[in-house]
């Protein structure tokens, strides 16, 4: 591995020793406590990107209104477009912001769904920004604009041109805004004046493959482009703090770091990044995973080609420790065959008396024969030697998602994007939204598939489900749904979609299977209200009952 510096090449030498080193060697950087919104301003949440909102979504839930999906009582004569994969909403001002590709970006009232205004001055391909101090929602255009929106009326306050195609979701920092044109580089906009920040935009040198994340602690802008490497940027004047290429791999499909972003954990002076990896690292032994988290780590550290999930240290961009993570990702469809796409990134929360941890789906070999397909688990990841008595940093507690209605959190080559409302876990399946709330996740807890986190079942919101009583009025099911086009049962629960044979509409390239890859569905919480976005920009909105900070 090689990595520059400040403009200064070193060679590592041994890569298990300088990991080795580190893990010795590392230190809490402890940061004071800011407060979180509870609102849902930017994609990810907050300028960290940690998918993580303090707001718990009690029940009972209520639902709102619904968009892009079935008509008034069933079929799809309400979906009027497909969003782009990386089109995921964001909320403020009362209202959700919801980008849809060549029809522009839609706001609508979260309480009613009335159409407050409509953007259509550009392609808007990715998840728009929210500044609540100024009122203001900044969109990138795939026209090269970056936009200043009223978020009141949709008038445009002003634009600044970027030079390039804007396809990523835009970051905001204090008064500035940040967007990374297709060509992989890097602006930081003065949200007042719309003008250029720096001196001149930072040049990644390669095509885009992240939006940019923000670290406090640290001061600097973090985002990846497709020759693999990361980027570390100084926020003040926009130099490079590092460069590096964590993996050995050749840049190229499939190894990517596309339709993810980096999630900053910043307790811990942490980056962690995803990678998609070829299809056949899904089953490298053949069988299912090793039930050992020291095993698998040494396995990775000897097969650095398998390592798919980065936990880089924002000081100098060296690999913090090997999180005990094993490939795993969502089925796409490519070259008339399946492949899998890549895996979700973790969520970062901090829970009360400080201790900073990650949930994420790892892979566990405790499936009885079963193959490879069905060893994967939701888990709690330790970023240290210290939280968990026994447990190093990369290693992982059993959170007991897998056991909650449909178990589709066990299928390795369906994990889909994760986000954290309080205590609240939520899996945005392309299938159905599964989640839970921990309950007890004391020392004694998670050490195993039978020794469980403890937790309580929320309702599912289904996105295509078949039987049972759906009420169009009320969105809920009562009785047992099925998965439109499959025999997997789904339960009763809120739903977007009802009664079709369409297999995950607006559909997948192959009948009968899930194969459409990435797509934005996402589920997350915003105040008052759960946000669910489906496989084709379908939008369902309810409201909980539980009480916003």
């Amino acid at each position: 591995m090689n990595r520059i510096v400040s403009g200064c090449l070193l060679y590592v030498v041994s890569a298990v020793g300088a990991l080795a080193a580190a893990t010795l060697n590392f230190q809490l950087q402890r940061v004071s406590t800011q407060p979180i919104s509870p609102e849902w301003h930017q994609d990810a949440h907050d300028a960290q990107r940690t998918g993580y909102v303090p707001v718990n979504p009690d029940t009972p839930w209520t639902f709102r209104w619904a968009f892009n999906g079935a008509g008034a009582s069933g079929g799809t004569s309400g979906h009027i477009y497909n969003a782009p994969r990386e089109a995921r909403t964001v909320c403020g001002g009362g209202n959700v912001y919801i980008p849809a590709g060549g029809l522009g970006l839609y706001a609508k009232r979260l309480t009613d769904g009335n159409e407050q205004w409509r953007f259509t001055a550009s392609t808007v391909n990715a998840a728009p920004a929210y500044d609540p101090t100024s009122g203001m929602l900044f969109a990138g255009g795939a026209n090269g604009t970056l936009y200043k929106i009223n978020a009141v009326n949709g008038s445009v306050a002003g634009t600044y041109a970027a030079g390039g195609p804007l396809n990523k979701a835009v970051l905001l920092v204090g008064g500035f805004v940040y967007v990374v044109t297709d060509a992989g580089n890097l602006h930081k906009v003065n949200m007042a004046t719309m003008a250029l920040a720096w001196g001149a935009a930072y040049a990644g040198g390669s095509t885009i493959a992240t939006p940019p994340s923000y670290s406090a602690a640290q001061d600097v802008i973090v985002y990846a482009t497709d020759d693999l490497y990361v980027h570390c940027v100084h926020n003040a004047d926009g130099s490079r703090k590092w460069r590096v290429k964590p993996t050995p791999n050749t840049a190229g499909f499939p190894n990517e770091f596309e339709y993810i972003w980096p999630v900053i954990a910043e307790e811990h002076g942490i980056v962690f990044l995803r990678m998609r990896l070829e299809h056949r690292a899904l089953d490298p032994f053949g069988a299912p995973f090793p039930t050992n988290f020291t095993t698998i780590r040494n396995w990775l550290i000897g097969n650095p080609q398998h390592q798919n999930l980065f936990a880089l240290r924002l000081s100098d961009g060296e690999k913090a420790f090997i999180p005990a993570v094993g490939y795993g990702g969502t089925e796409d469809y490519l070259g008339g065959s399946a492949y899998s796409a890549i895996g979700p990134v973790p969520v970062v929360k901090k829970w009360p008396g400080g201790a900073e941890v990650a949930y994420i789906h790892f892979r566990w070999g405790d499936c009885g024969g079963c193959d490879y397909r069905w060893d994967s688990h939701m888990g709690e990841m330790v970023l240290d030697n210290t939280t968990v008595a026994g447990l190093s940093a990369g290693d992982l507690r059993f959170v007991g998602m897998e056991k909650v209605g449909t178990f589709f959190v066990r299928i390795t080559d369906e994990q889909c994007p994760i986000t954290m409302a309080g205590d609240t876990l939520m899996h945005s399946h392309w299938a159905s939204a599964e989640i839970l709330r921990i309950t007890d996740r004391s020392g004694t807890r998670g050490s195993s598939f039978s020794n469980t986190f403890g937790y309580t079942k929320y309702p599912t919101i289904v996105h295509c489900g078949t039987g049972g009583t759906p009420n169009w009025t009320t969105r809920f099911n009562t009785g047992y749904m099925n998965l439109c086009g499959d025999t997997r049962g789904l339960g009763d629960g809120f739903f977007s979609y009802a009664g079709l044979s369409q297999y995950a509409p607006p559909g997948s390239p192959v009948p009968g299977a899930y194969s459409a890859g990435i797509l934005p569905r996402y589920c997350y919480v915003s105040g008052q209200f759960i946000v669910y976005e489906g496989n084709g920009g379908d939008i369902l909105v309810l409201q909980h009952s539980g009480t916003v900070p």
